[in-house]
């Protein structure tokens, strides 16, 4: 098989990953919290780890724990928009942690990680304030934008 072919494989397994986080997301969201708040941190992690063989993304899950851990619900539209704002921005700013597995000066970190911060925030008040979709699509959503980003952030081992 070629080398980009192999390549395109491997990315179309990163998104696979990053929809066990979101289902594990989401699931955390019906009923047992953990998987949300500590499973899926760590699965998202684990997987960043297998296609970079980078210990440094660890760094990213106690962060993706605590921001996971964030309460976002409230009955009226502006506290509502405002929790969901922080919870977005918070677990957005997780992939701060990438900032050693990049160059702190590299220009393409900056914008990964500004991006992150944009989807998660957006996905978060958008989905949840407006609430366009049924709820368990929400959360799958909202999963898979927190953890789109950061699973790409890390340079691939070659």
């Amino acid at each position: 098989m070629k080398d980009e072919y192999k390549l395109q494989l491997r990315m179309f397994v990163k998104l696979l990953w990053v929809c066990g986080f979101a289902f594990l997301y989401a699931l955390g969201g019906i009923q047992f919290k953990w998987l949300r708040r500590f499973i899926a941190p760590a699965w998202l992690t684990g997987g960043m780890f297998l296609f970079s063989r980078d210990w440094r993304v660890f760094l990213q899950a106690p962060l993706l724990m605590a921001g996971l851990s964030l309460g976002y619900g409230a009955e009226n539209f502006w506290p509502k928009v405002i929790k969901r704002f922080i919870f977005g921005a918070a677990n957005g700013a997780t992939a701060i942690t990438h900032i050693f597995d990049r160059q702190f000066n590299k220009r393409d970190f900056w914008v990964l990680f500004a991006l992150n911060i944009i989807l998660c925030v957006v996905a978060t008040v958008l989905m949840g304030v407006f609430n366009p979709v049924p709820a368990r699509t929400e959360e799958l959503i909202i999963g898979f934008t927190i953890g789109f980003i950061s699973m790409f952030m890390p340079r691939e081992k070659t």
